[in-house]
Order: structure tokens, then C-alpha cells, then sequence
């Protein structure tokens, strides 16, 4: 995982293919004017949700992935956690 900030831009990049929510998880609690998720920036898989595994939808699979949906939620907190750190004015609001 990378982050960059760019004026008021933030992006963010991983090696998995997410499913929509963790996407909008961070996006939505980013404090950058708008956030940009670079997906499979290196060896990729998907990064399925709760919702995904007990569908048993597309990708969602033991089979194809290597994290689960826990790990899903370790990344949206850890790229969370490194955005704010790039916006500290954002802490004083």
C-alpha cells in the first residue's frame, strides 16, 4: 500500500481488486478533496466483503482470494489511518 497527496488529492494504491464498498468505506472518510484507489498495483486478488462471502457471489471464494473480508477491513483502516496522516490540518477541524 502507497499513499500520495497531490494539492488537495489523495491517492491510495493496493494490490487487490476490491469489491465497491471498501472503496466507498474510504473514500467516504478520506479528508482529501477527492480520493483516488489505485487497484492491483502488484500481485492481485480480490478483496471480497462479509456480504460477498455469504452470498457465495463472484470472487468471493477461498479459492480466490488470499485475505478475507477481516483483512478487507485492516485495509480501509490502515489507508484511512496513512490519508489523514498526509492531511494533519484535517486533525484540527
Amino acid at each position: 500500500m502507497h499513499v500520495l497527496r497531490m494539492g488537495e488529492v489523495a491517492f491510495a494504491t493496493n494490490r487487490f481488486e476490491l469489491f465497491l464498498d471498501y472503496g466507498i468505506r474510504i473514500k467516504a472518510r478520506s479528508p482529501a478533496v477527492q480520493t483516488f484507489l489505485v487497484q492491483l498495483a502488484g500481485e492481485g486478488s480480490y478483496l471480497p466483503t462479509e456480504k460477498a462471502v455469504a452470498g457465495k457471489g463472484y470472487g468471493s471464494g477461498v479459492y480466490d482470494n488470499e485475505v478475507g473480508p477481516e483483512g478487507g477491513q485492516v485495509l480501509v483502516e490502515e489507508t484511512i489511518k496513512a490519508i489523514k496522516e498526509l492531511w494533519p490540518e484535517s486533525a484540527k477541524k
